[in-house]
């Protein structure tokens, strides 16, 4: 992404198209809706708030000098999960059973960058887009249950980005990015078992499929290590 020539670029070398990158990344939230297909609607837009995400992943890029672009793929892996209840109701009483919720998403996104005419050899500042395929499972438990995710979901959409590399060497050097996308993905899971246990009472399970929707809906952050040859 750092090879982008422009005039007063007279040291830029056509060896040096190509990056390598590495990165721990962190998103800010996410959502998760427990009843998307609910017919009452306060109930089909409830969610689970799902924040501070974690992740890791690696680019490709390679600059286009011609036409003044950066083309580069991006493969990264979310995860998330946080402890919630499920509320139960037995003899006129209220129960209520621990509950892991959240999901794995692996974004795969083609993106095209431009570089800043205000960058020099060290310090580069670009922006860009493109648009990527989200794959996504929900992780559900409910007390010891496991439920089991029926099929990998996919879901397209797009996304914006900007960023600086700092190369402190002539091949190596950090990144810094920023990055907005909005992938909805459906899921369906279901529990092999009919009841779970819990602290010696006995509570039924969903039956059949359960769907929910996810929504990572929040800035990412990215900071990693970047080569170029």
């Amino acid at each position: 992404m750092s090879f982008l020539v422009f005039g007063v670029m007279d040291g830029y070398t056509q060896e040096q198209t190509r990056t390598i990158s590495v990165k721990g990344l962190y998103t800010s939230s996410s959502r998760l809706f427990p009843s998307p297909d609910a017919d009452d609607e306060v109930a089909r837009f409830r969610y689970n708030s799902l924040d501070h995400i974690f992740g890791y992943g690696a680019d490709v890029r390679l600059a286009i000098p011609r036409i003044n672009v950066i083309l580069g793929i991006t493969v990264e892996y979310l995860t998330k999960t946080d402890d919630f209840i499920t509320r139960y109701e037995q003899e006129d009483e209220a129960y209520f059973v621990p509950t892991i919720d959240g999901y794995h998403i692996i974004p795969i996104e083609l993106s095209g960058y431009f570089l800043i005419p205000i960058s020099s050899e060290r310090l580069r500042f670009y922006i860009g887009g493109g648009a990527g395929v989200y794959l996504g499972r929900r992780t559900y438990e409910i007390g010891d249950a496991q439920s089991k995710s029926l099929e990998q979901s996919v879901y397209w959409g797009i996304h914006v980005v900007s960023g600086i590399d700092y190369f402190f060497h002539s091949h190596i050097g950090m990144r810094f990015e920023m990055k907005f996308r909005d992938p909805d993905i459906e899921t369906r899971n279901r529990f092999e078992d009919d009841t779970v246990t819990y602290a010696g009472r006995t509570f039924d399970l969903p039956a059949g499929d359960v769907p929910s929707r996810i929504n990572v809906d929040g800035i990412s952050f990215t900071l990693g290590m970047v080569f170029r040859f």
